[in-house]
């Protein structure tokens, strides 16, 4: 069955995804104005189906019932639910069989099983989540350690620059030396890049994140660009809070300094000590 699809957001495999569920960030569904009227009240929930390949799974979307009183000011935390024998839990543990392995081993070693344990940097699984035109079907790509590394080798043939400067894509499709997989994996690739800029330029009304202005608008133009905060390259991320929306002079600054991105305080802090920071980063904030 084919549907469109927009793309919503990248998650590293973890024990929760493999057996009960996952957060969607408040902060991306509010970056999708279509699906705002979908938003569950406080406390409520529905069913759902989530797609994989060409598999429908029952699942539950729940915008859990915390007491807003005593936490007040805190964002919702909603959910896709599932329980640990259900039929797409069972599912996702075949597909990401490594994982699941790796995963059970450390937390039979860990005294305190109820702690967070990531995958290593040798193992690199995760979804990429998309809602569908279908209403209340969200599709699941799974992206295994296998496919993680053949995507590696096309992109250590390019440079962060070149990647993010391939609008027309003809940078690495002229390449004779590629499969006819790999171009179309890199297609896909930047038909979410710009999928993602479109719906982030759009939100922060094309201004620069970094100064809070919109470049060039005195002269009837926006010119503000893509910036992923993990390259691509290394990080093959292309969710939104890996992306932001910066001026051409902050973007040819970064790739020349590569700072580290501070995420709990919003800002680049480069080598010689000086700090950028982001006046616009709502899209940044806690995931829940």
């Amino acid at each position: 069955m084919e549907v469109d699809s927009q793309f919503i957001l990248q998650k590293e495999v973890n024990w929760s995804l493999l057996n009960y569920g996952l957060p969607i960030p408040v902060s991306v569904w509010n970056l999708f104005h279509a699906w705002d009227s979908n938003i569950l009240k406080h406390g409520a929930s529905k069913q759902i189906k989530i797609m994989i390949g060409r598999d429908m799974y029952d699942a539950m979307l729940i915008n859990q019932n915390f007491n807003q009183q005593k936490f007040s000011g805190h964002r919702d935390i909603i959910q896709i639910r599932y329980n640990e024998n259900s039929p797409i839990a069972k599912r996702l543990r075949a597909i990401f069989y490594k994982s699941y392995d790796y995963l059970s081993t450390q937390r039979q070693l860990e005294e305190n099983n109820r702690k967070q344990v990531g995958l290593p940097d040798n193992l690199k699984e995760f979804i990429r989540m998309y809602f569908t035109s279908i209403p209340d079907v969200f599709c699941i790509e799974c992206c295994t350690d296998e496919e993680y590394q053949q995507v590696a080798s096309t992109l250590s043939r390019m440079s962060e620059e070149m990647y993010e400067a391939s609008d027309d894509d003809k940078l690495f499709i002229e390449d004779k030396n590629a499969s006819i997989i790999e171009k179309e994996r890199f297609v896909k690739y930047r038909k979410i890049d710009r999928s993602i800029i479109k719906t982030l330029k759009e939100h922060y009304g094309y201004c620069d994140q970094i100064t809070g202005e919109k470049i060039g608008s005195r002269y009837g133009e926006s010119v503000v660009e893509a910036h992923h905060i993990d390259y691509f390259t290394t990080s093959q991320n292309n969710d939104t809070t890996n992306i932001i929306i910066i001026s051409p002079n902050y973007h040819r600054i970064i790739h020349k300094n590569n700072p580290v991105f501070n995420r709990k305080k919003f800002q680049f802090e480069f080598p010689n000590g000086e700090i950028l920071g982001l006046k616009l980063y709502d899209h940044l904030l806690a995931k829940t």
